[in-house]
């Protein structure tokens, strides 16, 4: 999934390296619906051009959505730029999302409603989780549910909850076996027509697993 922010910037009459840049107009164009604020990536855009911003030039990238910047110089003077956005796969805290790319940006100037897992962990086990939601996603896709939030609990525990407040819990050790064997439960459910109320789902047992059903726990 791309989004791509085009601005044509005409009479640019001064180069991005210089500290001044006169700007009579600015068409815009969207070809795709964007991430972010709109009005907010422009004046980012400007401020970068003429070295306005408060920050460190390379920044840009860290402190917003902004992925590339593409400038192209015509004949006429008329600058192209071509801009791409970040694409979030993860929510982390203090308003930080993971990239696409792996990397950690805190975008500012807002951004539209994201439909994210949330990552709950120390800054260093970030990559690691990331991995272990697309492995358990792909196992709640069978029944149509979505992963919530994963966080790492400390000591090898990961605990995870989907958009049915279901809970899952798993050794970080032994995560993929553990993965089939949710697989081969949900499958079950699915194929015999029985499917309980479950609150959490406990697969830290080497030969059972733990469900909880509203207030009740039963082992399988």
């Amino acid at each position: 999934m791309k989004y791509l922010l085009v601005i044509f910037v005409a009479l640019l009459t001064s180069c991005s390296g210089q500290k001044e840049v006169n700007i009579d107009s600015i068409n815009i164009k969207i070809s795709k619906e964007i991430i972010s604020n709109f009005e907010q990536i422009k004046h980012q855009i400007i401020s970068h051009l003429q070295n306005k911003n408060t920050y460190n030039k390379s920044e840009i990238f860290s402190n917003s959505w902004i992925s590339v910047i593409k400038a192209t110089k015509k004949f006429d003077e008329e600058l192209y730029i071509e801009v791409k956005e970040h694409q979030p796969i993860a929510s982390l805290d203090s308003g930080r999302f993971i990239t696409q790319e792996g990397k950690i940006i805190t975008p500012t100037g807002g951004n539209k409603s994201l439909e994210l897992a949330t990552i709950i962990a120390r800054d260093n086990e970030y990559l690691t989780l990331l991995d272990s939601i697309f492995l358990l996603q792909n196992i709640l896709n069978l029944k149509g549910n979505s992963l919530i939030s994963i966080e790492d609990r400390g000591s090898g525990f990961i605990e995870a909850v989907d958009n049915e407040s279901v809970i899952y819990r798993f050794n970080r050790e032994d995560f993929r076996v553990q993965l089939e064997r949710l697989e081969k439960l949900i499958l079950f459910e699915l194929n015999s027509g029985n499917i309980d109320d479950i609150r959490y789902i406990d697969l830290r047992y080497k030969n059972a697993i733990a469900l909880g059903n509203k207030n009740m726990e039963k082992s399988i």
